[in-house]
């Protein structure tokens, strides 16, 4: 399923309205027990008081029914043994908004996908999130206001990031760090943020001959520009987490706050470093209208055939997602690419 423009660029929610966050007192749905809960992972240690961008939010006790707004928020969830009872949909027709990755995580969960399985940042189901009744509301990767924040806590506590983070800038790591800190289970976290960054530093010493190149990593959605992912953004670290060089503008080009930064095609040079990655596995018809650009034709890293086409779905969704569940595979799958690419 394409990104539309509104999502490349995860516009923010317009603010909520305050009345409905009053339907918490709703009954749940007589089918939610199956939809998922805490699972068998050990309890963590509560009450807990996490600090954030729009101020600081108590969880009293282990939350049991758990609802993930951001896009990729139930990963990291997952990854810690618990399921949540709904998550917010990105892109991808998986059964409960699963990716192949996480699967064996989810186990025989059933979480509900919100309003119907298409994200709309202009009319948020606040109603369906209250008729949930949560005791934790997980909002990270996403561009929750602090208006939205103040509405969804009339719902169930909040956890949003600090404020280097918001506007869906928040990177793997601090995006587990902050989930395991909600469950009260911050270290057990932490260790997983170890381990996949350990399999980063293995790959990278696997492949000396990554470090110190530039790459870019591009993608193509709109006629006449080019998306190039800098910053934080979770494709760019991938790259740099390899000993890669990435690019922090291109030419006079700034990174929006979400790390994009868009390219017309006459600058289309400026993409000729090192190594050119498109990330393509939601554009099938990308490769073939980048490929058409007179321009592209003379690029040198193309002439040097140092361009890795990401073209299969779930390895590009894989390293779209960018969480602690889906790195690994991406890992797995793309260094070798990378190193043929790159020799």
């Amino acid at each position: 399923m394409p990104l539309s423009r509104r999502l490349r660029s995860v516009m923010p929610f317009v603010a909520l309205v305050t009345a409905v966050a009053l339907t918490a007192c709703s009954s749940a749905p007589a089918d939610q027990e199956d939809a998922g809960g805490t699972s068998g992972a050990e309890g963590g240690s509560f009450p807990v008081t996490i600090d954030h961008a729009y101020g600081t939010t108590t969880i009293q006790s282990e939350p049991k029914k758990i609802i993930t707004l951001g896009l990729s928020d139930q990963d990291p969830l997952l990854a810690l043994g618990v399921a949540p009872i709904a998550v917010a949909p990105w892109w991808g027709d998986y059964d409960y908004a699963t990716w192949p990755w996480a699967q064996d995580e989810l186990g025989d969960a059933k979480p509900k996908v919100l309003n119907g399985g298409e994200r709309n940042d202009d009319h948020p189901p606040v109603e369906e999130i209250a008729e949930l009744e949560p005791d934790l509301i997980i909002s990270l990767y996403n561009g929750t206001t602090e208006e939205q924040y103040q509405q969804l806590s009339e719902i169930a506590p909040v956890v949003v990031p600090d404020k280097e983070y918001t506007n869906f800038s928040i990177t793997w790591q601090e995006a587990t760090r902050a989930t395991g800190e909600a469950l009260g289970r911050e270290d057990e976290a932490l260790d997983l943020v170890d381990d996949l960054e350990r399999s980063f530093a293995d790959a990278a010493s696997d492949h000396p001959e990554f470090k110190g190149k530039k790459a870019v990593v591009a993608e193509r959605f709109e006629a006449g520009e080019s998306v190039v992912r800098t910053g934080n953004d979770v494709r760019a670290q991938f790259f740099s987490q390899l000993g890669f060089d990435v690019p922090k503008s291109i030419a006079e080009f700034e990174p929006n706050d979400a790390g994009e930064v868009y390219v017309p095609d006459e600058r289309m040079d400026e993409l000729s470093k090192d190594l050119l990655v498109w990330n393509a596995g939601f554009s099938p018809d990308a490769k073939k209208t980048v490929e058409g650009l007179g321009l592209y034709r003379d690029l040198p890293v193309v002439a040097d055939d140092h361009v890795l086409w990401v073209e299969d779905e779930v390895l590009s969704g894989a390293f779209s997602w960018g969480t602690i569940l889906s790195l690994q595979y991406a890992l797995d799958e793309m260094a070798p690419q990378i190193a043929k690419t790159v020799d």
